[in-house]
């Protein structure tokens, strides 16, 4: 998904999760969620559209969904056993 949002504003971003989160800089530690960042776990990433609701792809459900950063965290902790890897920003 990413991919595609930066390839229809002429910019490049890796394919994979793995590649990405290597392009991608860290966020402020101190506000890491924020419209713009992008939450990494092995595997799976999703956007954030403010400072409490992220969006992404969500394989158990088979479609796109926006739900709030803490429950996401917190469910694929618990179904996938995954933790957050990384948190990034993108300019928008």
């Amino acid at each position: 998904m990413l991919q595609l949002i930066f390839y229809y504003n002429n910019k490049f971003y890796p394919r994979d999760t793995k590649d990405q989160m290597r392009y991608s800089k860290k966020n402020d530690k101190k506000k890491p969620f924020k419209k713009g960042s992008i939450v990494f776990w092995k595997g799976h990433v999703a956007i954030c559209i403010n400072s409490k609701k992220l969006i992404h792809a969500y394989g158990p459900e088979k479609k796109v969904l926006i739900m709030s950063i803490k429950e996401t965290i917190e469910r694929i902790k618990k179904t996938a056993k995954l933790l957050v890897k990384k948190v990034s920003s993108i300019k928008y």
